[in-house]
């Protein structure tokens, strides 16, 4: 099932054929994230992560992908992400060591943290994909703001809107 495209999305696309109230009550319908003030990693954080948590809780910010309440899932990526390097080393450690039993060990664990660092940045739009599904198309610039042709026109298609 597709997911629910946001309402402004919708219109900025001219693919909307709503009445007025439909397009209220959508707008009305759609979750409202707080925006954030102050990016803070959570206590719960070890500490060697928090320098980067902040970095990118800001970058994410920044170009406005970020709430409060996805501080947990950006913590979340960065320690798996942290967990997968560990067991990536461990593996790469016992192959070194012409151990196949225990590099297949920690492969595996490498490949389940790998799978939930993906998963977490997936969600958070870290991805290139993911990013392509979460930016909000820009409306189209004003290419002959002194034209009146274009200007009655603008004006009539936000009329009917």
């Amino acid at each position: 099932m597709p997911a629910k495209l946001p309402q402004n999305v919708i219109e900025m696309r001219d693919r909307s054929h709503q009445t007025k109230a439909e397009k209220a009550a959508r707008r009305a319908s759609e979750p409202q994230a707080e925006k954030v003030k102050q990016v803070r990693a959570p206590v719960w954080l070890p500490e060697h992560l928090r320098e980067e948590f902040n970095k990118l809780g800001h970058e994410l910010n920044d170009v406005g992908l970020l709430s409060k309440l996805d501080f947990d899932i950006l913590a979340r990526y960065l320690m798996s992400r942290d967990a997968w390097v560990a067991a990536h080393l461990k593996a790469r450690d016992a192959l070194d060591m012409d151990d196949a039993k225990e590099a297949g060990t920690w492969s595996r664990v490498a490949r389940t943290y790998f799978d939930q660092c993906q998963q977490c940045a997936s969600s958070m739009g870290l991805t290139i994909a993911s990013r392509c599904r979460l930016v909000v198309p820009k409306p189209p610039e004003d290419e002959a703001a002194g034209d009146p042709i274009n200007t009655m026109l603008g004006r009539e298609r936000r009329r009917n809107a």
